[in-house]
């Protein structure tokens, strides 16, 4: 467990690179957890195992002007994430339904695992105005980390498929405030998040990856190495760090 400071909280420890007879990056060393600060580290206990019996998937968000187009690959990581909660009581949100409203109403406190696949946008001036981006309705199209905080959680698992979604500034005693930190506030256990841009062709086999990883047993921290791992190992061009090192896996 990694707590950064300052600017170390942009910088993901996975990839350091490891020199010698055989140069690698530092993932194939240790399987790393990061927490944003002291305080959340030490607020709750972490679960033994992560339950499997309610899932929200939110996402395939539509288009909101020229800025936030339609994703082509998020009904497919949907579809990929959604299969391994088959014996779960599953609420899958998307398209036109997939709103800010909808998150609300769906009483997110009842899910043990929620999962989002859109757009993100970070605000570095104001951190809580940080927003996922889904499907218009009455001229909001935006789910802000203000709005996340105020609703409590009692998930194990929040992952946020989405362009910087783990923040974008840092506070002295709080660290890198976005919505990784307020899912956490609201009461989440882990959550996955993206530090910097996110390529949407590559998040599908990630995913997959990581919840296959997740319901075999793994915990998140394990079944997200696992997944990286398996980019990393692959022939693809998605074995390179821009593709598996934006997420990173917070902890409280």
């Amino acid at each position: 467990m990694i707590v950064p400071d300052g600017a170390l909280h942009y910088l993901n420890f996975e990839t350091l690179p490891v020199y010698g007879e055989k140069p690698h990056y530092w993932i194939e060393d240790a399987t790393v957890a990061v927490a944003p600060s002291l305080a959340i580290a030490a607020a709750a206990p972490l679960p033994k195992r992560i339950r499997h019996d309610s899932l929200l998937i939110m996402g395939d968000a539509l288009a909101s002007g020229t800025d936030y187009p339609r994703l082509p690959y998020a009904s497919t990581e949907i579809g990929r994430v959604g299969a391994h909660f088959t014996s779960a009581k599953t609420t899958i949100v998307k398209g036109a339904e997939a709103t800010p409203a909808a998150y609300r109403q769906s009483d997110p406190h009842q899910f043990s695992v929620i999962h989002f696949s859109a757009h993100g946008e970070a605000n570095s001036q104001n951190p809580l105005d940080s927003a996922i981006i889904l499907s218009p309705q009455g001229g909001t199209f935006k789910l802000y980390a203000r709005d996340v905080v105020d609703l409590r959680l009692d998930a194990d698992l929040v992952t946020i498929s989405a362009c910087r979604s783990a923040g974008a500034r840092v506070y002295s005693g709080e660290g890198l405030v976005g919505f990784a930190w307020a899912f956490l506030k609201a009461g989440a256990h882990y959550v996955v998040a993206g530090l910097w841009d996110v390529t949407d062709s590559s998040t599908p086999h990630m995913m997959d990856e990581f919840y296959g990883a997740m319901q075999a047993g793994k915990s998140p921290p394990d079944a997200l190495r696992i997944a990286k791992l398996s980019m990393i190992h692959s022939k693809t061009p998605f074995r390179k760090p821009y593709y598996w090192g934006p997420f990173q896996i917070y902890i409280r």
